[in-house]
């Protein structure tokens, strides 16, 4: 088949194949937020004149509190789902809900809490500290109900039950986190209602005495979770402000027992024990599995499940949802299922490996609570989602039965201990996978301990043997100091691992983990001050290192899903009708290895081609040059190319081939030898911008904006902004006879496309980077499809 034949094929298949069909059953993160879009449509439809939404249903709240209930219930789900202040109908429901008469009813006063929390605007702090206080005044303080609510706040119907008693939790936690106080002693009597009134089944129950129930279970274990995290104390903290790291953690009896009657209990479709309000049920469930960092409850994934389950639900004549007898109002369930669709949906920030140590012990959880709260003390922050989570991940289950795609769970892979951890080929092969892919791996010494620190290193070697990599200290300049905080990188012992286009493996021998460990909102009365000093200190370079590993940006769980399943993608096509070589040269011409398989992937993802999916790898000087229809280059460093290489480059491009090349993270030095190259092969020629209308930019993707993340190298001294632009998009090229034969960006396009870019890479997003490059790929082979004609 000739060259041009196959560039001919190519183009044809360009045409005929534009669009990728998704099978039309397939969970993707596109159909959620397509269905939140058209509930909250529907729902933001109904609300009335003065603000408020009405429901029936609930006469167990009172008549009186019914509008305020509902307003308050729809608002909050509304305000997950995105949906802020500047939007009418959240600023007239705020309103009603400041001037209406403060509620009386634990549900009522509860999401009260919720929605002003959320809303963080100072005008509510008194109204917050009014209705926590009037919260905290109602908890039942004796009896076999003591530590938990009733219906009302002067009493109520039965006395008290784990209803009521987990949305005031709820909503004294959010309040917490919006700065207002709560009472110790609170917390201390909700937990030990839910310790005490833990059925003998694991199980939790509506009323004590009762038997057990999913909703209520659930309730449980997220009431759990809440209420530890309120009540650290510093009993093993010594008199000079220092604890004791190293001490075994105490089990977690009741919360370990709840999570396994919920995975032998779960279920989708139903409420488990009970057989109604099954809507509760599963914002109950989205509670108990984000909170305790869990992905699976024993098989279940639990928010796919239920993702596939209210997707399929939506009733579509009205696009809202519709439950059984105790939740037939669609306002009631809708509200339910948007919270869950929503607040599960929220990006995975950090995974916490499990795994099996050298000693037996499970040293992968020495400090129980340290990563749920850094990301605790993330959700939220300026630049950051407004939720992020975490999870567990079982390494060993991982390796038998999954894959990479469900380390890919989360951008960050966090490792802790202080033996060394038994590693077996097939777990380190995983791990290298899980970096090259755009994985970034943390791992804390917990305890100091030479073992750890030796099986670190020893990891590294064993994931890149061939000397890819290696630890190093991290110098005082690197980005990571300054990635959120500015912190001195002279005081703080960090070693890294560079690989492409960042550090990808990042050791700290400090245990800054059991500093996180001691974090909490309510901080224990008289804290020693150098643990105070400490605390801060540690939780700040954690923020640094995830905040340098993330770019603030972590993906949502369905979208890093995606990338995962992407990832996983075999490379079928060797001798596709597209063949690609990327240019080797001395200014790190590898540094994105990934990138060119990346491109061509979506290449054929986007327009139904068979470009090839293994890029082969050349010098300029090579005979084999000619068979290639594209050459992709990029790099850092400086280089320089011989007068041969430039005459064969421009004998190639005058063959209607194309050079594609970017500067990865914006190298200053790679862009100034490329530049001088250009020179080189087209002295009568010099780059110059593309017109931002010009045809390449609709090629494939209707490019009329892009987002490019900019970074300042220069200042040291301030923390990294990473500022996101949006703008025309900005390329550039050299003409020759009316077609561009070299198509460059001085902006990131290869680090973007394998995920790779860091705070500190200057260039496109990687969903813009993406559509960047594909269509340079399209514009080419149309205009070779036109050269031969």
């Amino acid at each position: 088949m000739t060259p041009n034949l196959s560039r001919l094929l190519a183009v044809a298949a360009l045409m005929l194949f534009a669009v990728t069909r998704v099978p039309a059953q397939e969970l993707t993160e596109q159909r959620v937020l397509d269905t939140i879009q058209a509930a909250k449509k529907a729902v933001t439809a109904l609300q009335k004149s003065d603000g408020t939404w009405d429901m029936g249903g609930l006469a167990i709240i009172g008549e009186k509190e019914m509008k305020p209930g509902a307003t308050a219930l729809v608002t909050l789900a509304l305000m997950n789902c995105g949906m802020t202040s500047e939007d009418r109908e959240i600023r007239n429901a705020l309103r009603y809900l400041r001037q209406c008469e403060l509620p009386s009813s634990t549900y009522v006063a509860s999401l009260h809490l919720m929605v002003l929390a959320m809303a963080k605007d100072r005008q509510d702090f008194n109204r917050l500290q009014l209705l926590a206080d009037r919260l905290e005044s109602s908890q039942i303080v004796s009896g076999n109900k003591a530590g938990t609510w009733d219906y009302g706040i002067n009493g109520g119907l039965l006395g008290g039950d784990s209803s009521n008693g987990q949305y005031a939790v709820l909503a004294l936690y959010e309040t917490a986190h919006a700065g207002i106080k709560v009472k110790r002693q609170t917390w201390e009597r909700a937990r030990d209602y839910w310790v005490r009134n833990q059925c003998p089944d694991g199980g939790w129950p509506y009323q004590p005495g009762q038997h057990s129930t999913g909703s209520m279970t659930a309730a449980g274990i997220a009431s759990m979770v809440m209420t530890s995290a309120m009540l650290l104390d510093d009993k093993d903290v010594d008199t000079k402000g220092h604890p004791n790291c190293c001490q075994p953690p105490a089990p977690e009896t009741s919360l370990e027992r709840g999570r396994a009657w919920l995975t032998s209990h779960f279920e989708i479709g139903s409420n488990p024990g009970m057989g109604s309000w099954l809507f509760y049920y599963l914002y109950g469930l989205e509670r108990a599995g984000r909170l305790s960092g869990q992905r699976f409850f024993g098989d279940h994934d639990w928010y796919r499940r239920g993702a596939e389950f209210l997707v399929k639900g939506l009733d579509k004549r009205i696009n809202l949802w519709v439950g059984d007898k105790n939740e037939t109002e669609p306002l009631l369930a809708s509200s339910f299922a948007l919270l869950f669709l929503s607040k599960g949906l929220a990006p995975v920030l950090i995974n916490k490996l499990k795994y099996e140590a050298t000693d037996g012990q499970e040293g992968w959880n020495q400090h129980p609570y340290e990563v749920r709260n850094l990301t605790d003390r993330i959700s939220g922050t300026e630049r950051w989602p407004k939720l992020v989570t975490w999870q567990t991940v079982d390494l060993g289950a991982v390796t038998k039965h999954g894959g990479v795609s469900d380390l890919r769970q989360a951008p960050v892979l966090y490792l802790c201990g202080g033996e060394a951890p038994k590693f077996t080929n097939q777990d380190i092969e995983l791990l290298r996978q899980y970096v090259n892919v755009g994985g970034f791996i943390l791992a804390v010494n917990t305890c100091g301990k030479a073992a750890f620190r030796e099986s670190i290193f020893s990891l590294v070697q064993k994931m890149y043997p061939k000397g890819e990599t290696s630890l190093e200290r991290l110098k005082p300049e690197h980005p990571i100091f300054r990635a959120e905080h500015p912190i001195d990188g002279k005081s703080i012992e960090l070693w890294g691992a560079d690989l492409g286009c960042r550090t990808s493996i990042v050791y700290s021998p400090e245990d800054i983990a059991c500093l996180w460990n001691k974090w909490s909102r309510l901080e224990p009365e008289k804290r020693h001050i150098d643990l105070k000093t400490r605390v801060e200190r540690s939780m700040k370079v954690g923020i640094n290192i995830v905040a340098y590993a993330t770019g603030r940006e972590p993906p949502t769980k369905l979208g890093i899903e995606a990338l995962a399943n992407e990832d996983g993608k075999a490379d079928n096509v060797r001798r596709g009708l597209l063949q690609v070589a990327q240019v080797r040269h001395a200014g790190g011409w590898d540094t994105a290895p990934k990138a060119a398989r990346n491109l061509l992937l979506a290449v054929n993802r986007t327009a139904g081609l068979t470009a090839t999916t293994q890029p082969g790898a050349i010098t300029l000087a090579e005979p084999s040059l000619a068979e290639y229809s594209l050459l992709v280059m990029h790099g850092r460093n400086r280089f320089e190319m011989t007068p041969a290489e430039a005459t064969r480059l421009r004998e190639y491009l005058a063959r209607g081939r194309v050079l594609f090349a970017d500067a990865c993270c914006g190298a200053t030095q790679f862009d100034r030898s490329f530049r001088e190259f250009c020179e080189q092969v087209y002295p009568e020629h010099k780059l110059q911008r593309i017109p931002p209308e010009h045809d390449l930019f609709s090629a494939g993707h209707e490019i009329k904006k892009v987002r490019r993340r900019t970074f300042d190298p220069a200042d040291t001294n301030r923390a990294l902004e990473g500022n996101i632009v949006e703008g025309e998009p900005f390329l550039e090229g050299i003409e020759v006879d009316g077609r561009y034969v070299v198509i460059y960006s001085k902006h990131d396009i290869s680090c973007a496309l394998e995920r790779q870019a860091s705070l500190a890479c200057a260039g496109y997003v990687p969903e813009d980077a993406t559509k960047l490059a594909v269509n340079i790929v399209m514009y080419t082979l149309q205009q070779d499809l036109n050269g031969s004609k």
